[in-house]
């Protein structure tokens, strides 16, 4: 039981990440209609961004404000100088995103170099409660993760931010016609999208080594989660977030082995599309 405890915890930890990433691949595109291919880098980025600033002297905390609002900085001007044009075309967008992808990877080599790294902070405490073991690193995850999503929950579905982004979502020429500015408002999608990706690499470059390399592998996963959830809807993504991090864990743990992780998760994500091609939830920005 307690092993199992455990496991449940450490996948609950790794789920605040996917959700991140997963959140914000579906905020964006329920908005813009925008799948954005760079998201991985984007959040590879904010990992980056983080430790060059933990490195120079600045405490972790710190870096886990700036990082998040430099990428989502970032994600806004490339929304507005290059996105906003190609938006009813996703052909030219595919391909724009994913070389914008390829050269941000590049650039972390040149600045970074392409050597394994990890964000510096204190917190390498635990506090064992029954037999389970729980890090202070993880434990942050946990503690920022549910704030932010939680926040962005109920901005979504008691603000005017939120009010006008659903209207956007759900039709931009009508939004428009009532006085919503669709280039604001998916503006803010791209901040709030982007940001959340930056928020994301800075607690995993704190709880584990990376490199520049390991974008796709966490585009892909957030891809997985935005899709089975129904893209656009946050609480679906959510949902599957969560799902994925704990099946990644148990199948670990319980499976064939380690090297089987990445296989069990999208066996289920799989198995969910097949079910429902819209994903779980219905494809709109809701909560």
């Amino acid at each position: 039981m307690t092993t199992f405890l455990q496991q449940t915890f450490n996948g609950l930890s790794i789920s605040a990440v996917y959700i991140l990433v997963g959140v914000g691949l579906t905020l964006v595109f329920g908005v813009s209609r925008i799948m954005n291919y760079a998201h991985g880098q984007f959040l590879i980025l904010g990992t980056f961004v983080g430790y060059a600033l933990v490195s120079a002297g600045a405490p972790w905390w710190l870096a886990l404000l700036i990082a998040p609002l430099a990428v989502g900085a970032l994600g806004v001007v490339l929304y507005r100088t290059m996105f906003q044009r190609l938006a009813s075309d996703h052909l030219a967008t595919f391909i724009l995103t994913v070389g914008l992808g390829i050269v941000i990877q590049q650039l972390i080599v040149k600045i970074w170099s392409p050597e394994q790294r990890q964000i510096a902070s204190p917190l390498t405490d635990s506090v064992e409660v029954g037999g389970v073991i729980f890090t202070d690193a993880r434990l942050l995850m946990l503690g920022i993760c549910i704030p932010v999503v939680a926040g962005l929950i109920w901005m979504l579905g008691h603000s005017d931010v939120g009010r006008r982004m659903r209207a956007t979502a759900e039709n931009p020429h009508m939004a428009s016609l009532v006085g919503v500015d669709a280039v604001r408002t998916t503006s803010v999608a791209f901040l709030i999208g982007s940001a959340l990706a930056g928020l994301a690499g800075v607690l995993l470059g704190i709880l584990f080594p990376f490199t520049a390399f390991g974008g796709n592998a966490f585009l892909i996963k957030g891809l997985a989660v935005a899709l089975a959830g129904g893209i656009g809807n946050v609480t679906g993504a959510v949902v599957v977030g969560l799902t994925l991090g704990l099946v990644e864990t148990y199948g670990s743990a319980y499976g064939v082995g380690p090297e089987w992780q990445d296989g069990y998760a999208f066996v289920l994500l799989i198995a969910i599309l097949a079910w429902r091609p819209q994903g779980v939830f219905r494809g709109t920005v809701e909560v």
